[in-house]
């Protein structure tokens, strides 16, 4: 409920409208004319547009969402007396090179994630768990896609139950949102829809901001562990 986490709550619902309703009107103008939305399980959530349209509206939409998690990032990754504040450097500083970095690393997960799952689960378990911060280092570190990998891989050396857990908590309470806009979608599509928009953006920023205190609690860990601090010297409190 800070000011960041509202804005951060504002921008979310904005892309996810601007997704779903473009997602809807791609899917609509692939119908026969003789299929009603209705009948296909779909709302009325469309834009008048073309499908070549409809198509530029999906790829941006998913560019601004690029965008809102590495703002989110650097908004809630912050003190909580600082969260009342709305710093220009959060929504310029090297945004061009960090929209980039952040492309590259969900490129990569994209991949590897889901290889790891096919695989096995635990192996999709571990690399889900070890890359989940990746992200964070982009947008709060300035890291590139290889730095911020490694730094993530760092940050959850000795800590990957402790994540692991918090995984299956995210994974268990989207769950249960996805959900809520099914059941709605049972008497109205275009009401389980916004349900569901409502709950799904509301759960993703409840989940920037959980992942954001892990990572500040992370960096303020004694690296005793994890192959000592950045000079390689250990911490003296920690000793």
């Amino acid at each position: 409920m800070s000011v960041s986490g509202l804005v951060v709550l504002g921008l979310t619902v904005l892309y996810q409208v601007a997704l779903v309703t473009s997602l809807n009107t791609l899917i609509l103008n692939q119908l026969p004319d003789r299929i009603q939305p209705r009948e296909a399980g779909l709302s009325s959530l469309t834009l008048p547009l073309s499908t070549d349209a409809a198509i530029v509206v999906t790829v941006v939409s998913l560019l601004i969402g690029f965008g809102v998690f590495l703002v989110a990032a650097r908004l809630l990754s912050r003190d909580p007396a600082e969260l009342s504040t709305l710093p220009a450097e959060v929504f310029t500083r090297r945004m061009g090179r960090a929209f980039l970095s952040a492309a590259a690393v969900s490129l990569v997960l994209g991949v590897v994630l889901p290889l790891g799952f096919a695989l096995f689960l635990v192996p999709g378990l571990f690399l889900a768990v070890s890359f989940q911060f990746a992200i964070f280092a982009v947008a709060v570190e300035d890291e590139g896609p290889l730095d911020a990998f490694r730094r993530s891989w760092e940050l959850a050396r000795g800590n990957r139950w402790r994540l692991l857990g918090l995984v299956v908590l995210l994974g268990v309470v989207g769950g249960i949102a996805g959900a809520a806009g099914s059941l709605f979608s049972l008497a109205s599509p275009l009401v389980g829809q916004l349900v569901s928009l409502a709950a799904n953006s509301v759960f993703l920023v409840l989940t920037y901001g959980i992942l954001a205190d892990a990572f500040l609690q992370l960096r303020e860990e004694p690296l005793l562990g994890r192959g000592g601090g950045h000079s390689g010297t250990p911490d003296v409190e920690a000793l």
